[in-house]
């Protein structure tokens, strides 16, 4: 190892002290079909317990100096998200995730075949290609021990190109590889594969989404930070609306811009409900990007079955479903798509609570699925910046169907929502509003009585939206 080592940093030294040794003038690489865009999260900031190692910040590597300004490890949210449940599994057995690397700016990976010539470059990335480190969809971890901060001792050590570093390498002493085999437990269950050379490094599943990045770290920010520190203001007139309607609830407005949120009830807005018919915003991007449907015009037959809503007594495609809430066609697409990757999309979307007890019925109508008005809004701001862990096809296709009213000035995405296994029913309307450079998020949730109450969702929103000019 520390003869390689030498080499590595020798070849290093030639091309940089060396005036006529030209590297190869290599362009970074453009992926058609990779269009998800960056949204890198800093592990650390996930979880302070999670343990940084990462060499490359550094003179311990390969190229004999640092190549990370900083020790900081990033990943594209779903794959952070995944990595911090794991890290979280592993703490009930006083384990921790340790970091070696995480997102790779294209231009070190350039640079790290810059350095190398010959065989050696059969351990490095051809950035031609790019790597998967550079999409932000790879990592290279271990374990280390929580009491101690003693990093766990594998079959090989990181960065071993050796057949030691095999994840089928069938020597090193039996806690070892128990060692070895947990990470990799831990790590495929979260959609993660490790490659066959080395034992630390996984590739996260959805890295086919995300281009090439050559982002420095510097230039990294959280999306998010923003709106996490953004106010609210109460705006007590709003609850006249209610009382006109004869009805209790609130509504949530999150002004994009301005990075505020309005309400007539602050309390309530983060107060958790269960979603009813307004998770089938999830639903539809999960059924798509699974294919459980080939498209949004997929048809369903109806299993003849009279139920309650005679518009859901027919044929359905998605787009049709989803404007009527037609129950049974969501139950039948979600068995399609199964238990285990349902469970999934929500654990990566982070909706609401993310519980999904009676897969098979209408769980988000009658079961444990919880999310607040405040989760809604957020959850529908990274479906607007197309931040769910969604293909950009899946995304496009449930904008349009979600198009409520559209005009020459702004146009309208919402869904509703009822749930009538709660008393007071559970009521809501969400959605967002585009008007030029503007976009207004909203969350509605009342208590429904009758059916008569039903109509309010719509109506009270529409007049919020017209007080703040929204819509017309």
């Amino acid at each position: 190892m520390k003869n390689r080592f030498l080499t590595f940093t020798a070849l290093f030294v030639l091309l940089v002290l060396d005036p006529f040794a030209k590297a190869q003038e290599i362009a970074l690489p453009k992926v058609p079909g990779a269009t998800r865009k960056a949204d890198l999260v800093e592990l650390k900031s996930l979880d302070n317990t999670i343990k940084l190692d990462v060499r490359y910040a550094t003179a311990n590597n390969f190229v004999g100096r640092p190549v990370y300004p900083e020790g900081r490890a990033f990943l594209q949210r779903p794959a952070a998200e995944a990595v911090l449940r794991v890290h979280q599994r592993l703490k009930k057995q006083g384990l921790g995730v340790v970091i070696f690397d995480g997102y790779r700016p294209w231009s070190v990976t350039k640079l790290f075949w810059d350095s190398t010539s010959g065989t050696e470059r059969n351990f490095v990335a051809d950035p031609a290609k790019g790597s998967k480190h550079n999409r932000g969809c790879a990592i290279d971890l271990g374990l280390y021990d929580l009491k101690t901060g003693q990093n766990i001792e594998m079959p090989s050590g990181y960065d071993e190109f050796s057949e030691r570093a095999y994840p089928a390498y069938a020597g090193g002493t039996p806690e070892q590889t128990r060692m070895r085999e947990l990470l990799r437990r831990e790590m495929e269950a979260e959609g993660f594969n490790v490659i066959k050379t080395e034992w630390w490094h996984f590739d996260y599943k959805d890295w086919e989404q995300y281009p090439i990045f050559d982002i420095p770290f510097s230039d990294i920010k959280d999306l998010d930070a923003a709106f996490k520190k953004a106010r609210t203001k109460e705006k007590k007139a709003w609850q006249k609306y209610f009382d006109a309607a004869g009805i209790t609830g609130g509504i949530l407005v999150y002004d994009f811009q301005k990075n505020i949120f309005l309400t007539n009830d602050a309390a309530r807005a983060d107060r958790e409900f269960i979603p009813a018919s307004t998770s089938k915003i999830i639903h539809s991007l999960i059924f798509l990007e699974t294919g459980a449907l080939k498209d949004e015009n997929e048809i369903i037959k109806w299993d003849g079955v009279v139920r309650s809503v005679s518009a859901w007594n027919q044929d359905h495609n998605l787009r049709s479903a989803l404007k009527v809430s037609a129950v049974w066609f969501y139950v039948e697409a979600s068995k399609r798509v199964g238990e285990a990757k349902m469970q999934h999309y929500y654990n990566v979307a982070n909706y609401g609570n993310r519980k999904i007890s009676d897969f098979g019925k209408d769980y988000w109508n009658t079961g444990d699925l919880r999310i607040t008005p405040r989760q809604q809004i957020a959850f529908l701001r990274h479906l607007y910046q197309n931040r769910v862990p969604f293909s950009e096809r899946s995304i496009d296709l449930v904008k349009d169907i979600l198009i409520a009213e559209k005009t020459d000035k702004y146009v309208l995405r919402a869904k509703t929502g009822w749930s009538t296994a709660f008393a007071p029913n559970v009521g809501w309307y969400v959605g967002y509003v585009t008007r030029g450079s503007d976009i207004y998020f909203f969350a509605a949730e009342l208590d429904l009585k009758t059916e008569r109450d039903a109509p309010k969702r719509i109506e009270i929103t529409r007049s919020v939206l017209r007080e703040l000019k929204v819509i017309e």
